[in-house]
């Protein structure tokens, strides 16, 4: 069974945040021992970002930093149903995230899971159909606080 970070490079669904993490030199934290919890979201929640947001994202590693660490909880390997058991859970940024059943489907703030429960050797993989805009806010004002 793969880690987390060769599940991702391995799919084909997540180029451009396979292309982050690489960036940020980042992959051992995704090939650790875990366990982890890691929201992934497609190459098109990366694309449908209004592209002068998305090149301000891209192109500040810092920013970026923290947005990897709002994806991931760790020390856990989180099912979508014990995710939603608990409704509110912190990440390794220190925010919270709500996930929660809608119309819609399972939700990671604003964010639907595409795929749930894709299990890594190192954890747990959920897969988002949009970078979570709550998410990108509380990443930038992290980036502006420190």
């Amino acid at each position: 069974m793969a880690k987390i970070f060769d599940m991702l490079k391995n799919d084909g669904r997540f180029g451009r945040l396979v292309d982050i993490i690489q960036t940020l030199g980042e992959e051992k934290k995704l090939e650790g021992e875990g366990p982890m919890t890691f929201f992934a979201p497609v190459d098109s929640a990366w694309d449908a970002i209004p592209e002068s947001n998305r090149r301000m994202i891209l192109n500040d590693k810092q920013m970026l930093s923290h947005l990897i660490d709002f994806f991931t909880i760790g020390g856990h390997r989180c099912t979508l149903e014990a995710l939603l058991a608990r409704n509110v859970v912190q990440t390794v940024e220190g925010n919270v995230i709500a996930v929660r059943k809608t119309e819609r489907g399972t939700q990671v703030d604003e964010a639907v899971v595409l795929e749930g429960n894709m299990e890594a050797e190192n954890g747990i993989v959920h897969v988002l159909d949009s970078v979570p805009f709550a998410t990108l806010w509380q990443a930038f004002e992290a980036y502006a606080a420190g």
